[in-house]
């Protein structure tokens, strides 16, 4: 007796009994266990090979179909099951005809319903009901043994199995050329290899196909259980499920800058580097002195005076790290005639806007009108939503800070974009290519050009308003500030470093005419933007690097600025000389990544820290114009997982333009708005497919209900009706 099996294959020892090849660990396939003289024998299949597994069963509950009749199951009826390698259907009694009779017609009567495992342990009735089913009859041996009861065990199954081998043995002389203990049941054994008389005569037949007899049958053989694979419709099954759990192929957008362009093949790294003691070679005199500081591009300055880099010294100074004077817009990415079309865009579309700042006089501030900006409310009663059109890699790395054109509100939608590189995206959004988009394009047929200003991450990206209306602001470690001029067609210098300053932070005047910076050792720089000179000498504020620098709105007479030393500060711009005192100490558990007042005027300063809170510190009335309750018992705390790690850069919640909500992103993909006044969660947007990365930097339209989120790929994500 024989009983079939299906499993994967738990070594790579077996051996596939139908064509020989080798069964590996971990794959599918199909077992014939054998009792043979008190001993069990498995010989193994490939699935692709072998029948298959069934077996028949009662069904322990009720639940589950008939794949045939769709009728349910009912506890302790008979049922058969079709196994697959990820896949199981179940018949009854009325559908098992169509799951076996393939089968047996195939086998041409070498596979019967007796030979279904689990067939003996059924009772006589049922084993009767089962051949009726399939509509064959039992054989012989198996009437003999239902004759024997129902409760069979598997000592009496063994014994029963070895006096039939037994006797098949001794009636059948033949069968000493076989293997002991093989049945023609679910898979079929090749026949006995042919005697050389029988060899003779098939040459003498005329055979001129090159194969022996016992070839030949064996290829007979492997079609048939193809033949039998089919029938069960296996093959089809295991598809559909495959089909069903595959993921979908969906990736990140491939709009911008970063899918159409082919990769620059890698440079020669050249030969290893080796220090001189393991090259066995004296140290150099001229390094005794040692290193005085390194600088941000990989030179050091020597304790002598002399410049170290690459592996040279010279006592001349490197060349600087970054762009000299006024950048041509020349893109990185895109041909002159994509630079030409893209500066007339800028002109046209920023020219009366341009001229309208040049009336911006001294002490003028801007009006906030609150109903005429994007408010939290708005935003989520818009149900914005992103699309394919609305995602596109704008810059080569990833997106340290953002902000969408505060121009025209009916006009198109310009979104700028700067990374860790020094590089800035400029992304006409709704762009539609002459003659739609070439497929071996740069990415500026999807609107997108980006330019190389700045030699070393962009620590400020801003649209301006009031004088600066019209123009780009953006400053970089590398130490310089610029604006990019469409009229002119250049990034205009409006500062540069002679000190090598790295300037961390950055904020601007409404006039445009003052720039507050600070730097990575915490101090504070005010800079006259028309001469390009430091009206004072810097002053130090922070122990550490502050991250953030924001003038109240309202009055510009106070500065906020957020440090990695657990605190927010907020100073009077007029008394930020040596031996300056805060207005306000803030004090917070843990490092603080941003700080900026409500645009509206209010006073409200809000603050994002790594202690995983969102907080909005209110005015202390009765006190000092500009200062803020310094009470933590005070302000608004709104919960909120702020680690990002180390790959992704850290969260900064920002304002809506009205002032009323707070945006930030969310380690689920997701960007929240929260109601200022409450802290109460007011809606909350993702798309799964679109936008596959976690979004750090955020950008709220002043006049539409549109957010735009930067993440650490280079890409926009552009929310919206």
């Amino acid at each position: 007796m024989s009983l079939p099996k299906l499993e994967f294959a738990k070594t790579g020892r077996s051996t596939c009994r139908e064509c020989g090849e080798g069964i590996a660990q971990g794959v599918m396939r199909v077992g014939i266990e054998a009792f043979v003289a008190g001993r069990v024998c498995d010989c193994w299949s490939h699935v692709k090979c072998s029948l298959g597994a069934m077996f028949l069963e009662k069904c322990t509950a009720a639940r589950g179909k008939c794949k045939a009749t769709d009728e349910p199951f009912k506890k302790g009826d008979v049922r058969l099951a079709v196994c697959s390698k990820a896949h199981k259907a179940y018949y009854s009694m009325a559908g098992m005809g169509d799951a076996v009779r393939p089968i047996v017609e195939a086998s041409e009567g070498e596979y019967t319903a007796s030979d279904i495992t689990g067939f003996l342990a059924l009772s006589k009735d049922e084993r009767a009901a089962v051949c009726a089913a399939v509509d064959v009859k039992a054989t012989a041996s198996a009437k003999k043994r239902s004759r024997r009861g129902s409760d069979v065990t598997v000592a009496e199954v063994t014994v029963a199995a070895v006096k039939d081998e037994k006797k098949a043995a001794a009636d059948t002389p033949a069968s000493a050329n076989r293997r002991p203990g093989r049945r023609s049941s679910a898979v079929s054994a090749p026949p006995a290899p042919a005697t050389p008389a029988e060899d003779e005569e098939g040459e003498e037949a005329g055979d001129s196909d090159g194969l022996t007899e016992f070839e030949r049958q064996r290829e007979e053989l492997i079609a048939r259980n193809k033949a039998r694979m089919a029938a069960l419709n296996i093959g089809t099954l295991a598809s559909e499920v495959a089909t069903a759990s595959a993921k979908p192929a969906n990736g990140p957008s491939q709009r911008g800058i970063g899918s159409k362009r082919k990769k620059e093949p890698k440079e020669d790294a050249g030969p290893p580097r080796r220090s001189l003691r393991g090259q066995k070679i004296a140290p150099d005199a001229t390094l005794a002195g040692g290193v005085d500081y390194e600088r941000r591009d990989g030179t050091v300055i020597l304790a002598n005076g002399m410049y170290s880099g690459s592996g040279t010294r010279s006592d001349s100074p490197p060349p600087p790290s970054r762009p000299t004077g006024d950048v041509k817009l020349n893109s990185v990415n895109g041909e002159e005639s994509a630079d030409e079309a893209f500066i007339s865009f800028l002109r046209d579309t920023l020219s009366g806007v341009t001229a309208a700042s040049s009336d911006f006089g001294d002490g003028v501030t801007i009006k906030h009108d609150r109903g005429s900006f994007t408010s939290a409310k708005s935003l989520v009663g818009a149900k914005i939503k992103l699309t394919d059109e609305a995602v596109a890699k704008v810059v080569p790395r990833g997106v340290t800070h953002l902000d969408l054109a505060p121009y025209d509100p009916d006009g198109p939608l310009v979104a700028a974009a700067g990374d860790k590189d020094g590089n800035v995206g400029l992304w006409r959004v709704d762009y539609e290519a002459p003659g739609g988009a070439d497929d071996e394009g740069d990415g500026s047929d999807d609107g997108v050009l980006f330019y190389k200003p700045h030699g070393s991450y962009i620590c400020h990206l801003k649209w301006g308003r009031g004088g600066l209306a019209g123009r780009l602001l953006t400053c970089a470690y590398d130490g310089a500030v610029r604006t990019l001029d469409a009229e002119k067609g250049v990034f205009t210098e409006l500062f540069v470093s002679e000190d090598e300053d790295e300037f961390s932070a950055c904020d601007v005047t409404a006039d445009g005419r003052t720039i507050h910076l600070s730097d990575n050792v915490g101090n504070y720089h005010v800079v006259d933007a028309r001469s390009g000179k430091l009206t004072s000498p810097a002053v130090q504020l922070h122990e550490k690097k502050i991250n953030t620098v924001h003038l109240e709105p309202g009055a510009e007479r106070v500065v906020a600025t957020s440090c990695g030393d657990q605190t927010v500060c907020v100073w009077d711009v007029r008394k930020c000389g040596k031996g300056a005192k805060p207005l306000s100490r803030l004090q917070h558990s843990k490092s603080c990544q941003a700080a900026y007042f409500a645009p509206n005027g209010s006073g409200e300063l809000l603050t994002t820290c790594y202690d995983d809170l969102i907080r909005v510190w209110r005015p202390k009335s009765g006190a000092d114009a500009g200062s803020v309750n310094d009470d933590p018992k005070s302000c608004l705390k709104i919960k909120h997982n702020n680690q990002t790690g180390r790959w992704v850069l850290p969260f900064r919640a920002v304002w809506t333009p009205a002032g009323d909500g707070v945006v930030i992103g969310s380690m689920r993909r997701e960007i929240e708005v929260f109601e200022s006044s409450s802290g109460k969660l007011a809606g909350k947007y993702s798309d799964a497919e679109r936008m596959t990365a976690i979004a750090s930097r955020y950008a709220v339209h002043p006049s539409k209900d549109i957010i735009a989120a930067g993440t650490a790929s280079g890409r926009l994500h552009i929310y919206r009706k």
